[in-house]
């Protein structure tokens, strides 16, 4: 698994496709061949029981591939959500590299690769310290 785009960076994609109502504007920015990420761009600045929370400005949409080939729903995020996301994404990046090292180490031990796993530990250290204060950020808006 990937760490899935900014949202400055699915601002400076290109449109793939916009979808225009009366709540807003939300374009299609980034599609790959399982994912498809939406970007309101037009629309409510905050949240409101009176519209669909994907109308919110900056909201990102997900949308996930089905085994019929159709397009679902997989989620809506506010942006501070989708850092949190992020967040998690890097986190498991960092596991599984903290992993990968720490068999290289135990079939063979390298200064270099000692060095690298305390490097390591010391990101993911740091990088749960900020997903938790982020999570408890997001989490006290629900």
């Amino acid at each position: 698994m990937d760490i899935r785009p900014g949202l400055i960076s699915l601002r400076q994609c290109p449109t793939l496709r916009a979808i225009h109502d009366g709540w807003g504007r939300i374009e299609l920015k980034l599609e790959t061949p399982d994912t498809r990420y939406w970007l309101t761009t037009e629309g409510l600045h905050e949240k409101s029981s009176t519209a669909p929370v994907n109308h919110v400005v900056n909201y990102i949409t997900v949308e996930k591939l089905t085994l019929e080939g159709d397009w679902d729903l997989a989620a809506v995020y506010s942006p501070e959500a989708w850092r949190l996301s992020q967040g998690f994404d890097y986190c498991q990046s960092l596991y599984r590299e903290l992993r990968e090292r720490t068999e290289e180490l135990e079939r063979e031990f390298s200064w270099e690769v000692k060095t690298e796993i305390d490097r390591l530990k010391a990101e993911l250290q740091r990088t749960n310290q900020a997903v938790l204060a982020l999570s408890e950020r997001v989490c006290g808006s629900c």
